[in-house]
């Protein structure tokens, strides 16, 4: 999903990724977040959701300001350089699991 002022701007359906965040920087122009996550009931043997450089810079030519992922079900490929990357253009990145009901565990 591409959110920007606590609204939902774009949700993710067959393009993939990439082209949701181009979508979503154009409608909420810069400064959004982007927040990949599993679905409740996902079957990762088929469909594993997944961030990675690409989706880093994808986020930074659209003008993003942000990543979030769900840790426990999304994979980060090339994940030192796409850290470093974020870290240089000035984009957070944060990864929380989330319990079964997608809130976030205390503590």
């Amino acid at each position: 999903m591409v959110i920007k002022d606590r609204a939902v701007v774009a949700v993710e359906g067959m393009e993939g990724t990439d082209r949701t965040i181009r979508r979503g920087g154009r409608l909420a122009g810069a400064g959004f977040s982007v927040v990949k996550a599993g679905r409740t009931h996902q079957d990762m043997r088929f469909d594993v959701p997944a961030v990675g450089l690409d989706t880093v810079r994808a986020i930074i030519r659209a003008g993003g300001a942000a990543l979030g992922l769900d840790a426990g079900k999304v994979a980060f490929f090339q994940r030192e350089e796409a850290v470093a990357l974020a870290e240089e253009r000035g984009v957070a990145i944060v990864a929380r699991t989330l319990t079964s009901d997608g809130e976030a565990p205390l503590g």
